[in-house]
């Protein structure tokens, strides 16, 4: 989700997550199935849920599983986007965190909701251009200290929070062809280009066990098509995949897209770009705001997702839940990687709880490895921001989720 989203998206967006507030759904993929409702109530024994094998070990994928050390790894997380800033930089200061805020932050995310996953920026700015890994690696640390895993994420589709001063979306890069030419040169004001970036910060991490996999871009939307009529996405995510795959051989590859009818990856693309070997997993966001609002969960009524090969699942702007249907089919790890309801007052957290805890039902029984929410945050900035200190109704659906996946 981009940070400011003015005009179409912003509207839209409004809506997003007006989902049943209770669902029983069966899983139609292969896995384990479990079924889940959302119903808030008493809180759970809290205390960190258990994540599977030794820390130092790296996550690993096989079927539509995570795993580690050869057991399942599934996970409920958040997104800190501003989790790597500096002194140097940030891209929302009011909402930086000290190295003690975010340990604390984490702290409580662990215990008392069940979080063992943060997903967050680490794009050029975080990093001065690949010469000052500082921000990230107090991420990892802290991460590291608390049994947490990340999946750092290394540019910006939308334009926040990156090389651009105008905040221009990568579609918008000179008639939509960033993906093809653009990020093989300097972006904005970058001091390297996107490609030479990724083969940098990949390379210096290379080794890092604290880190799940690296996501290419949060929010690759495009309608670029190649010769064949393919989505540009193909092309760049194969190429972007080889470059990580010279300098690091640890860990997981996915392109990061939003794959519930926006353009890129929807579909027919959704199939195109996971289905390649260089990826490891794929990504959905759990945002209803592209087609009617019971979009936002896999098949929409609580009924099992779509069939895959329904023509409703050959357009290019497809739901998300025929994301969901076409993932199992891969046979790679699918995780949403964003879901966020707005919580600006008691009345409002109390209903998201309720509904994130029927989408995070909806997801994991179709087969989802992972579900990240949008957005933890010190203080309210879009509305969407999950508080630590408001005694979120939220923390007790995710850790009850966390520990009914992770049993």
């Amino acid at each position: 989700m981009t940070l400011v989203r003015e005009g179409r998206r912003s509207a839209l967006r409004r809506c997003a997550g007006l989902v049943l507030a209770a669902l029983v759904l069966v899983a139609c993929s292969p896995g384990p199935a479990w079924t889940a409702t959302s119903t808030v109530g008493a809180s759970p024994s809290v205390g960190p849920v258990t994540v599977p094998g030794d820390r130092n070990s790296f996550v690993t994928a096989e079927g539509t599983s995570f795993r580690i050390d050869g057991d399942d790894f599934r996970f409920v997380g958040v997104n800190i986007y501003d989790a790597a800033a500096t002194d140097r930089y940030s891209c929302n200061a009011g909402i930086r965190m000290s190295d003690e805020e975010l340990t604390s932050t984490l702290r409580t995310l662990r215990d008392q909701a069940g979080v063992s996953v943060l997903r967050f920026w680490a794009y050029q700015t975080y990093t001065q251009g690949g010469t000052d890994f500082s921000g990230i690696d107090r991420v990892i640390r802290i991460a590291r200290d608390l049994d947490l895993r990340v999946l750092p994420v290394l540019e910006d589709g939308p334009g926040d929070c990156t090389t651009s001063s105008d905040r221009q979306p990568k579609a918008e890069y000179r008639d939509d062809t960033w993906f093809s030419d653009g990020y093989r040169v300097p972006y904005g004001n970058a001091s390297m280009s996107y490609r030479d970036y990724v083969r940098a910060v990949t390379g210096h991490y290379a080794n890092e066990p604290t880190i799940l996999g690296w996501s290419m871009i949060n929010e690759a939307d495009t309608s670029a098509r190649d010769a064949a009529g393919r989505s540009i996405l193909v092309s760049f995510t194969r190429d972007i995949a080889g470059v990580i795959r010279q300098v690091d051989a640890n860990h997981l590859i996915t392109l990061g897209t939003q794959s519930n009818g926006a353009p890129g990856a929807s579909g027919p693309d959704f199939r195109a770009v996971y289905s390649l070997p260089e990826v490891d997993f794929s990504e959905v966001h759990d945002w209803g705001y592209w087609g009617a609002d019971d979009e936002a969960i896999p098949g929409g009524d609580g009924s099992a997702p779509p069939d895959p090969d329904s023509a409703e699942c050959g357009e290019l702007d497809a739901p998300i839940g025929c994301s969901f249907a076409i993932a199992p089919l891969l046979a790679k790890p699918l995780v949403v990687g964003e879901a966020g309801i707005h919580g600006r007052d008691a009345d409002e957290r109390a209903v998201r709880a309720s509904q994130l805890g029927a989408k995070m039902s909806a997801a994991f029984a179709a087969g989802a490895a992972g579900y990240l929410v949008w957005h933890v945050s010190t203080a309210p900035t879009d509305g969407y921001d999950v508080l630590v200190d408001q005694d979120d109704p939220l923390f007790a659906v995710l850790h009850r989720t966390a520990a009914q996946i992770s049993g």
